[in-house]
């Protein structure tokens, strides 16, 4: 494909999906680590909080850094810190048991390193390639990193068994080395989306349109002004509520119970919604453009809340069809408005506003996950797909009443 001609795509391409499948590494690695020397699984839940809880927080923060020190540089420099503290890790796995502070003292930098390095991953994309390759290039970059985590969390037991979980943190800091060497490899990258902002920008307010190369638009100014980003804030909140209890909680508690289903039923059904999302995003990444952009997000949203609301009907074959017909349409769905959100955001502001964008995709997650586990807890794991549908279904009809959507 053309945009592997491209020097900064391939190197970003292709570090990012070693660094992926690190990671993936690494979310088995450590339970097992815990567990098998001497931990426990109220250990290992403090252990998962003082890395998802800073990497949450600071998506924000990394959004401000990315656009104070470019995406490039902040990546490079939380993979740089990433490999050593891994290494760090590492090192202490072969030591025997870390007590738990170091394990903490070890997974709260690592998790803020993350959540800084996600909104200037998401950033890097607009600025090195043209608006017009935008969409190709994110559908590549989601289907890589989605394919990197399928094969990852596949083979990572067997990694773990012949390597030991210390020497499968030692592989995952050589992710991280990978990654940050083909940061550094890059040439100056392109800024390409400053002039494509002006689009929704002349919707929003016209007579300011031809200023804002000039004005520089603030952050909050562009929030209040900017309907597209206030809409997928919204359904970006709404579907991050509905979607991780739903998978986490609702589905295991579902098979388990009233589907009588086993273990490896549920990783089929999982395997489903990992395989759907790498299918939807190569489909996307190779269509082409689309002339309604927005009807076409909008139908992606209602395929998945029709998907949900079906789920339990069929047993676990019917499930599998299911959340892979709905992790199709998610990864379209995604790609679009990722890419029609980006070329939006005037380039000055794309790592804050991808940041509070992906705030707001993972920040919620505890909370939905809890709420879902209320529910379920009281009426049972079945009822809570055909909610979860019917919310995600008049979330989508808000969408068809509002222009700037429709019209993309």
């Amino acid at each position: 494909m053309r945009l592997f001609k491209q020097r900064n795509f391939t190197l970003l391409f292709g570090g990012q999906t070693i660094s992926t499948f690190g990671d993936a590494l690494y979310m088995v690695a450590l339970p097992w680590l815990i567990l098998t020397t001497g931990g426990n699984v109220q250990e290992l839940g403090v252990v998962l909080s003082a890395y998802g809880i800073p990497r949450a927080l600071c998506m924000l923060a990394g959004g401000w850094l990315s656009d104070r020190l470019r995406p490039r540089r902040l990546m490079l420099i939380a993979d740089t810190l990433r490999l050593l503290l891994m290494g760090v890790l590492a090192a202490l796995a072969f030591g025997g048991h870390p007590p738990l502070w170091q394990l903490c003292a070890i997974a709260v930098p690592l998790g803020a390193l993350g959540g800084a390095f996600t909104p200037a991953s998401m950033s890097m994309v607009p600025d090195i390639l043209g608006k017009d390759e935008l969409q190709a290039g994110n559908g590549l970059m989601m289907a890589s990193m989605q394919g990197a985590n399928l094969i990852g969390s596949s083979v990572a037991g067997v990694i773990v068994a012949g390597l030991t979980s210390a020497g499968t943190l030692a592989l995952d800091a050589i992710t991280f080395l990978v990654s940050a060497g083909s940061l550094a490899l890059m040439r100056g990258t392109t800024h390409a989306t400053p002039d494509a902002s002006q689009a929704e920008t002349s919707q929003a307010h016209p007579q300011a349109s031809a200023q804002d190369a000039e004005t520089q638009i603030s952050f909050w100014g562009f929030l209040r002004t900017s309907r597209l980003i206030q809409i997928a804030l919204f359904m970006f909140i709404v579907s991050s509520l509905v979607t991780g209890g739903l998978i986490e909680v609702a589905l295991p508690a579902l098979v388990q119970g009233p589907m009588h289903g086993s273990a490896s039923g549920f990783g089929f059904i999982m395997g489903g919604w990992g395989g759907g999302a790498l299918i939807g995003s190569i489909l996307v990444g190779m269509l082409g453009k689309y002339k309604h952009k927005g009807l076409i997000i909008l139908l992606g949203g209602f395929i998945i809340a029709a998907m949900f609301a079906l789920l339990p009907v069929g047993g676990v074959p019917g499930a599998v069809v299911c959340m892979l017909i709905a992790a199709i349409a998610s990864s379209g769905f995604s790609v679009l408005f990722f890419t029609a959100v980006q070329m939006n955001i005037p380039s000055h502001l794309m790592g804050r506003v991808m940041g509070l964008l992906m705030f707001s995709s993972f920040g919620l997650y505890p909370v939905s996950t809890i709420l879902t586990g209320v529910l379920a807890n009281h009426y049972g794991p079945v009822i809570i797909f055909p909610i979860d549908g019917i919310v995600l279904a008049v979330v989508m009809l808000f969408g068809l009443t509002q222009k700037v959507l429709r019209e993309l």
